[in-house]
């Protein structure tokens, strides 16, 4: 906390918070830095794709509902998310999320295969959300005029195997602002 009152951004991208339906513990968060002397009024947290279970084996390790079979790593819905806040307003009626891409509709992607075969199968790459956690365009408001924030929060490129699953997503999770 110390850095954030020391740099007092005018917005502030926040990554691995966990995430809560009705916003308590970042408000509770932006309560504390206001005791610090930083406003931040304007708050976004939607729900990430960290923790979002799915049906299916995503990691390719024959067992169902594990941390590595939700779209994103997690244990829980929302854990390890983001959070922005911002001094300025933020219009979330404008906002584009783009959370809910397919990996395999990512025009250049490159997902994972296992001897000539998609990793860890069809079905899951059918599914698979590019994003890890989140890749949002947010507008807000800055006293010169609207600015956006392209914010997303990436798996790291490493904790897979051969197939080098969490590599090429982290490849593709960041290639998406050039696309």
């Amino acid at each position: 906390m110390a850095v954030i009152v020391s740099v007092s951004p005018d917005i502030l991208l926040l990554t691995e918070v966990d995430w809560d339906l009705d916003g308590i513990a970042l408000d509770a968060f932006a309560t504390v830095l206001a005791s610090a002397g930083i406003n931040y009024p304007h708050r976004l947290a939607p729900r990430p794709n960290s923790g979002m279970m799915t049906d299916l084996d995503l990691d390719g390790d024959g067992r169902f509902g594990g941390p590595r079979d939700a779209q994103g790593f997690g244990h829980f819905t929302g854990e390890a998310g983001m959070a922005l806040l911002s001094r300025w307003p933020i219009d979330s009626d404008a906002l584009a999320d783009f959370s809910d891409l397919l990996w395999q509709d990512l025009p250049g992607a490159i997902l994972p295969t296992t001897g000539g075969k998609p990793f860890p199968s069809t079905e899951a790459q059918a599914i698979q959300r590019l994003s890890s956690v989140g890749h949002w365009a947010v507008p807000v408001a800055s006293p010169n005029g609207q600015i956006w924030v392209a914010a997303f929060h990436a798996t790291p490129p490493v904790f897979d195997g051969v197939e080098d699953r969490n590599g090429l997503r982290n490849r593709d999770e960041a290639a998406l602002w050039l696309r």
